[in-house]
């Protein structure tokens, strides 16, 4: 599948900030099942945008504004072909911290008591692996209803799961931490997903579940979308949990308040470019 991505974050403060340091998660990855084929990064004010590449493989990219400014503006655009042969990973890419618990991915009660629903009794096969990480995500789904303004990406699973409700990370977060509590090692991707059938699609990025399924490798999981094929997914960064891999993240000098404002544009072959 062909996607043309457009998008847009917008900060604006209540007074004049200066010394503004953003690092960015936006470039997509190639590789897994994708091949981006043109990005392009539009910073305003205009400055000097840097670029490395982070302990996770993410294509990282940062910059300073340092004169007074009352908004910042990123625009990133991306054409992405999905749906590629996956490829082959080694075994020995797989960090154990990935089988370890940190806010807001913990270990908890609520945790284990998930984990144990899952009946997984040998996490070197494939086949108990997959059965297990698919009984997950139906347990998630059924334990957490999909609602906005409820948590923020610091919330951690044990607050999620008393509210019962929450967004995409958090969904992520939840599985993420069942998986590790049964011996899978998993990881947060964030990136965007289009789930329309060749209409436009308008909101926001999207984040999801990795896990190492035994002579398989990495194998997407997203409990908001139970069902959705790889090819609608578009990966942009992969961590412990939400930090390693925010879209976007800064700090800035100056007592103002700011407000972010977010918006996807994601189009096919049959709608045109974004």
């Amino acid at each position: 599948m062909q996607l043309w991505i457009s998008h847009l974050t917008r900060y604006k403060y209540s007074a004049d900030v200066s010394e503004a340091h953003m690092e960015l998660r936006l470039r997509p990855a190639n590789g897994g099942g994708q091949r981006v084929h043109a990005y392009h990064l539009d910073v305003r004010p205009q400055t000097t945008v840097r670029g490395f590449v982070d302990g996770f493989g993410n294509h990282v990219q940062y910059f300073n504004v340092l004169p007074p400014h009352a908004a910042l503006q990123v625009v990133s655009r991306a054409q992405v072909e999905t749906g590629q042969p996956p490829g082959s990973e080694p075994l020995d890419l797989v960090p154990t911290d990935l089988l370890l618990f940190r806010a807001p991915v913990l270990d908890t009660a609520g945790v284990r008591r998930l984990a144990r629903r899952t009946r997984l009794r040998d996490p070197g096969s494939r086949e108990q692996v997959l059965e297990a990480l698919d009984r997950i995500v139906g347990t998630i789904a059924r334990a957490l209803t999909y609602t906005t303004d409820v948590t923020t990406v610091s919330t951690d699973v044990e607050e999620v799961l008393r509210l019962g409700h929450g967004v995409c990370q958090d969904f992520a977060h939840l599985f993420i931490a069942v998986a590790r509590a049964v011996g899978v090692p998993c990881r947060y991707a964030s990136g965007y997903v289009y789930a329309g059938a060749g209409e436009p699609f308008v909101g926001a990025s999207h984040a999801w579940a990795e896990a190492w399924v035994p002579d398989r490798g990495w194998t997407a999981y997203d409990s908001t979308h139970p069902g959705l094929s790889p090819e609608h997914y578009v990966r942009l960064a992969v961590g412990r949990d939400y930090r390693d891999a925010a879209p976007t993240r800064g700090v800035f000098v100056g007592s103002a308040e700011s407000v972010m404002e977010a918006r996807v544009e994601i189009r096919t072959a049959d709608t045109g470019t974004a």
